[in-house]
C-alpha cells in the first residue's frame, strides 16, 4: 500500500526525470547550434558553434585587403567575440529555463563532449533525487 508521501515523492521523481529528458534534448540542440554574425559593413562573417568555438570565417569582396593588418585583426577579434558572447547567452538561457530548481547550470565547457555533459547533468539530477528520497 502506498502512502500519500510516497505518491508525492514518486510524482516528483517522475517530473524530475521528464526534466532530465528535456535537458538531454537541449544538450543535443546546443551541440548542433551555430551562431553567425557579420561586421556592420558585411565585409567579414564569423560562425561559432553552440560552445562558442570558431567554425567558419568568410571574407566578402576585396575591401578587407585594404585594411592594415592590425585593423583587420581587431575587427576579427571583435566579431568573433560578439559571436561567442551571443552563443554563450543563448546556451545559458536555454539551460536556465529547463534546469530543475536546485540543480544549477551545467558546466558548458564540457559541451564539446555532449556525452560528458549529459553524464554531468544526469549526475546532478540523480543527486537531487537522492537528496529528496533520503528525507
Amino acid at each position: 500500500m502506498s502512502t500519500p508521501l510516497h505518491n508525492e515523492l514518486a510524482a516528483a521523481v517522475a517530473e524530475l526525470r521528464e526534466q532530465q529528458e528535456k535537458i538531454n534534448a537541449a544538450v543535443a540542440k546546443v551541440a548542433a547550434a551555430t551562431t553567425t554574425l557579420a561586421t556592420e559593413d558585411h565585409m567579414v562573417e564569423a560562425t561559432v558553434d553552440g560552445q562558442g568555438k570558431l567554425t567558419g570565417l568568410k571574407f566578402h569582396g576585396r575591401r578587407w585587403r585594404d585594411l592594415a593588418p592590425a585593423e583587420l585583426a581587431t575587427r576579427l577579434v571583435e566579431l568573433i567575440g560578439k559571436a561567442q558572447d551571443q552563443s554563450a547567452r543563448t546556451t545559458a538561457t536555454l539551460f536556465a529555463e529547463i534546469m530543475p530548481a536546485g540543480a544549477g547550470v551545467p558546466d558548458l565547457a564540457t559541451l564539446s563532449d555532449p556525452d560528458a555533459l549529459t553524464a554531468e547533468i544526469d549526475a546532478m539530477i540523480n543527486a537531487v533525487v537522492r537528496e529528496e528520497t533520503s528525507r
